[in-house]
């Protein structure tokens, strides 16, 4: 006999482009979600709407009202603003105020990101105060992913404090699944490097390009040294669709045969191209962090799937948000590239050597991981609670 299962409607309002690490937390999302629902006889279906992309019209908000149980914003960081999206509320959720006010059905905020970066002018209009304060007050429910983060909507927006719970991004939460890698690892460690191919500007002082370009060489020096000392195997492993591959060319210069590849020049099959659904690829693509034994990271979602898989990791620039990760996962901090400090090859080359070697950083994140999916189980037991009458 068939057991009765109540649907739950989600209109979800994440990031549904072209970067797999939006693609990872909202699979691993919906899926640590139902495997808690499921025992209450719950199925949370979800109806993805791109934050960046989808201006919240009246006449959507109406169907949203007929069709949605309930209204989830986030995870990933919608705390952006781009003035090119000419978003109404100065950030990912380009709704009105009269029109959010509007929404009839549960609101829950998840584990929502600040997109904040070290060298970017952009400023938040007067409007995304109002907009964050009335939003807070419309939901049942409104977390961010990090205490830095939870910080910044006090200081930047005056949120009630009180009502900002912190839970992780659920790209901690791995339901990955083994594939092969179609390359030849050589006998020393495999060091996955994500590097960001975008808004140098962003990212690096000015001149920001050419300030990237002195950062990927000192990094490429390093590595080299780890390829011919450690007998190393470097995997480029970047996240953004085409903006992401572009440093690879120029990265992989002077390496010896074999110590360098790249998974979308091994494996594009999981690299499907903007507007094309990434989930089917996201347990493979993640599964890729388990196999690494050390993860450079430039994205933030590169540490996480590294602190996700139990691998570990050394994070790259300036960028509070992974600060912030680091500060609430409370790993070893090994960051290159930090705001203010000169690394040099030989430095991060040390670093490398030190991490590799640090039995400690296994023994916290394995302690630090069951911590932090603790607080994901209770925060999504709070959303079920809202459904299981």
């Amino acid at each position: 006999m068939l057991e009765k299962v109540k649907v739950v409607n989600v209109w979800q309002i994440a990031g549904w482009n072209r970067n797999v690490g939006d693609w990872a937390l909202t699979y691993h999302q919906h899926r640590l979600l139902n495997e808690h629902a499921r025992p209450y006889g719950l199925f949370f279906k979800f109806y993805p709407l791109d934050g960046q992309l989808t201006y919240f019209y009246p006449s959507l908000v109406d169907q949203m009202n007929e069709e949605a149980d309930l209204v989830m914003v986030g995870g990933g960081g919608l705390i952006f603003h781009r003035p090119e999206d000419k978003s109404v509320s100065g950030w990912g959720f380009n709704i009105s105020i009269p029109d959010l006010h509007r929404i009839e059905k549960p609101v829950v905020v998840y584990a929502l990101g600040n997109n904040k970066f070290a060298y970017s002018n952009n400023t938040f209009p007067e409007m995304t105060s109002i907009h964050m304060r009335e939003l807070q007050k419309k939901s049942i429910y409104f977390s961010v992913r990090t205490t830095g983060v939870r910080n910044d909507m006090v200081s930047d927006f005056d949120l009630v404090p009180s009502k900002i719970e912190v839970i992780p991004d659920t790209g901690i939460y791995l339901y990955d699944r083994p594939i092969s890698i179609p390359f030849k690892k050589r006998s020393g460690p495999l060091i996955a490097v994500n590097l960001a191919g975008d808004r140098p500007h962003y990212r690096y002082p000015e001149p920001a390009e050419e300030n990237q370009q002195i950062c990927f060489d000192i990094l490429r020096s390093a590595l080299l040294r780890a390829v011919k000392e450690l007998d190393a195997t470097i995997m480029f492993l970047p996240h953004l669709h085409a903006l992401d591959f572009s440093p690879f060319d120029k990265f992989s210069e002077g390496f010896p045969l074999g110590g360098i590849f790249s998974t979308h020049l091994e494996m594009p099959y999981l690299y499907a191209p903007p507007g094309v659904l990434l989930h089917p690829h996201i347990p493979f693509f993640t599964n890729l962090y388990r196999q690494a034994d050390l993860v450079m990271g430039m994205r933030l979602h590169s540490c996480i799937f590294a602190y996700g898989a139990a691998t570990r990791f050394i994070p790259l620039g300036a960028q509070d948000k992974i600060k912030h990760f680091v500060e609430d996962s409370g790993v070893p901090d090994y960051t290159v590239f930090k705001e203010g400090v000169k690394d040099t090859s030989e430095s991060i080359y040390g670093k490398i050597v030190e991490c590799l070697k640090d039995e400690k950083f296994d023994e916290m994140l394995k302690k630090s991981l069951s911590a932090q999916t603790k607080l994901l189980r209770v925060f999504n037991e709070k959303i079920i609670s809202l459904f299981n009458a």
